[in-house]
């Protein structure tokens, strides 16, 4: 009986420490550090902004001061005109679909009139966007009839024409139904800066409104 005793006991003891074994194995299996790949590195597209568009003027100016003062044109002109400013107010034309006119006139000499101005700004509103182009196009036939060197760039995205004669420096644009017509003597602008100048004067004409 007590060897029997022993014999459980042992017997016991020898699936206890089976156990233990198995728990161990499991264990050091379990422990085996594990080699993770590295988590992938967020990338970015880096995508241009488009430049800041510029807000058409919702109605025609009625007059030269919500379009510029002469000081904001010397400003962007770089130097001062002279002179003074006046306006002109024109008429609708039904039979060009024209609703609205406004000629600003910048640098008068003293004694003569607003035709002797050395920059001039004009805008325009017509009933439908295609009367407006019209109105840009047949503007820009007539100074290549003159001889005038004529070239084509964008002004804050929009399409516009630069026009280049002896006598002056103009560019004319449509958005929508606004035209706008920028026109400065011949070395009034600074060569080689002409066309941003011009650029900006058009801007001046684009957002004035009523």
């Amino acid at each position: 009986m007590n060897g029997a005793r022993g014999l459980t006991a042992a017997g016991s003891t020898m699936a206890v420490f089976g156990l233990v074994g198995l728990l161990l194995a499991g264990c050091s299996s379990s422990s085996t550090p594990r080699t993770n790949p590295k988590p992938p590195v967020p990338t970015f597209s880096a995508t241009p902004r488009p430049p800041p568009t510029v807000a058409v003027g919702t109605t025609p100016p009625t007059a030269c001061t919500g379009v510029a003062a002469a000081a904001d044109i010397d400003k962007i002109v770089g130097h001062p005109l002279g002179g003074s400013a006046n306006q002109v107010v024109g008429v609708p034309l039904t039979s060009i679909g024209r609703t609205a006119r406004l000629d600003c006139y910048y640098g008068i000499p003293a004694g003569q009139g607003v035709t002797a101005a050395v920059l001039t700004i004009g805008v325009a509103t017509y009933g439908d966007p295609q009367s407006a182009q019209a109105r840009v196009t047949s503007t820009v036939n007539d100074a290549r009839s003159a001889n005038s060197q004529v070239s084509t760039l964008k002004v804050n995205g929009s399409p516009a024409t630069l026009m280049i004669s002896q006598q002056n420096q103009a560019l004319a644009m449509s958005v929508g139904t606004r035209t706008v017509l920028v026109t400065a003597n011949t070395g009034v602008l600074p060569k080689g800066e002409d066309t941003a100048q011009l650029s900006a004067l058009a801007k001046l004409g684009l957002t004035a409104h009523a």
